[in-house]
């Protein structure tokens, strides 16, 4: 066996064996047990997904145009079919099991517009549907080409290796003005990565990097960003001690962790920001001890479960705010908070704002 192929093999014999000890860790000890099934959020949630699917097998943003014809956005498959995911592992829906298929038509179909998300999602559909396609698909013509230096992101003619597509994903989101976006756009890249069985060590640079440097000034976005750090973090074990920004104070992941718990995650909804948020918080706290932080996840959890729309979505303060990011999103945290002990899967984190990087444009 070459070396290349060695160190691949090690690779995801690594990730595998996080796969099930996370899958442990996440089903934890203590109250919070009930199955979100049961909370009667599951299905309406993916039936509202199911029914506003396009054709091409995504989704458009925020919502829905009115025409299943329409070419969906490639950078947010990846956080709603992962919540529509997490829930047919509750609902175990027929409908739901073809609406994945076809999002996952929509991932095979891409060649250079990937987004982090993509090798968490693959994983997630490899565990479904049973071999590796997905994630083969995406180390073929993502993770692969990062690694190499010949990743040629939206086909535009500059190619990046993993480091440079790090700080891309930084310089785009300080230039758009949302520079702590990039703490948690990095800290799900840790999660696709290492799910895809790709390297994680640049990601966890940028994460570290982009958490000394969180300024809630600067924008709306410090808390998600401290969110998606923690996921990515605690996902591969990486402890941090950071040195400077406004959680300077804290001197592990554990206190960055406490820090996140103490913001206000049951209440504050006013829109679809507030409910990501949540969610994600949800999902990092699930992350890093669930028995620790588990009144914090149940009660976060079942604000969302309140504010669920009659269409079966999630939005902001008024049904004009539904989003089907959010709609997947919160389905995933509120599946986080109550998961179905007896269904194994890859970890219950990761997401991502999905901005637009290279053109600012906002597509969350």
């Amino acid at each position: 066996m070459s070396e290349s192929n060695h160190k691949n093999a090690l690779l995801n014999i690594i990730g595998l064996f996080l796969f099930i000890s996370l899958v442990i860790s996440a089903l934890g000890p203590g109250a919070g047990n009930t199955q979100a099934a049961s909370l009667g959020v599951l299905n309406p949630g993916a039936d509202r997904l199911v029914a506003l699917q396009n054709n091409d097998g995504g989704w458009d943003w925020p919502l829905d145009d009115g025409n299943p014809d329409s070419v969906s956005p490639l950078n947010t498959i990846g956080p709603i079919a992962q919540g529509l995911a997490w829930a047919y592992l509750q609902t175990n829906d027929a409908n739901h099991r073809t609406s994945l298929q076809n999002a996952g038509g929509l991932l095979l179909s891409k060649t250079n517009y990937f987004s982090p998300p993509d090798g968490y999602m693959a994983a997630q559909l490899d565990l479904i549907f049973g071999g590796s396609t997905y994630k083969n698909f995406v180390t073929a013509n993502y993770y692969g080409p990062l690694a190499a230096g010949t990743f040629d992101y939206k086909g535009l003619g500059t190619t990046y290796d993993t480091a440079s597509y790090v700080q891309l994903i930084r310089d785009s989101r300080a230039t758009g003005g949302i520079p702590n976006l990039a703490a948690w756009d990095l800290g799900m890249g840790i999660v696709g990565a290492v799910s895809a069985g790709a390297s994680t060590a640049e990601w966890i640079a940028g994460v570290k990097a982009e958490i000394n440097e969180i300024n809630g000034t600067l924008d709306g976005y410090a808390v998600i960003g401290l969110a998606g750090a923690i996921c990515g973090l605690a996902f591969v074990g990486e402890s941090f001690d950071p040195a400077s920004g406004d959680y300077a104070s804290a001197n592990s992941l554990s206190d960055l962790a406490d820090i996140l718990a103490g913001y206000n995650l049951t209440g504050g909804g006013d829109d679809y920001e507030d409910i990501q948020t949540i969610a994600y918080a949800i999902l990092a706290l699930n992350q890093i001890s669930r028995s620790a932080y588990l009144n914090d996840i149940t009660a976060a959890a079942d604000y969302l479960v309140n504010v669920q729309y009659g269409t079966g979505g999630w939005g902001g303060e008024t049904v004009s705010d539904e989003n089907n990011e959010v709609t997947g999103e919160a389905l995933w945290a509120i599946c986080a908070a109550y998961p179905q002990a007896t269904t194994p899967g890859p970890d219950l984190v990761v997401g991502s704002l999905n901005y637009d990087w290279v053109n600012e444009e906002q597509t969350l």
